[in-house]
């Protein structure tokens, strides 16, 4: 069977990468730890959209809690992780708020 081209490469270099950057995101937690705090914290939300901005920083803070407890820092730094937070949790609010608008807007117009 012929082979596609580049898929081997692909996949070479995507096991370094898992290995690099589950040590960040893992750490001694077990290799699904970003992902198990990822499905508790978006099952705190009942809005679809909600959890998609909860699953952003959930990862942030799974991330943060290996590398605040680590020796080393393999990929992004410490400073960047939150760096991302803090924009994630800020695009959230102003979606919140934006929402919180419109749901005003509509129900002052149904009221008329």
């Amino acid at each position: 069977m012929p082979m596609v081209p580049g898929f081997v490469e692909t996949m070479q270099k995507s096991i370094e990468i898992h290995k690099t950057k589950n040590d960040d995101y893992s750490g001694a937690n077990g290799p699904f730890f970003n992902f198990d705090v990822c499905e508790y914290i978006s099952g705190l939300f009942k809005s679809s959209k909600d959890k998609v901005y909860a699953v952003f920083i959930a990862v942030k803070l799974a991330r943060l809690s290996v590398v605040l407890t680590s020796d080393k820092v393999n990929n992004e730094s410490i400073e960047d992780s939150f760096d991302d937070l803090i924009t994630y949790a800020g695009i959230w609010k102003s979606d919140v708020m934006s929402r919180t608008k419109a749901e005003v807007s509509n129900r002052a117009k149904r009221k008329r």
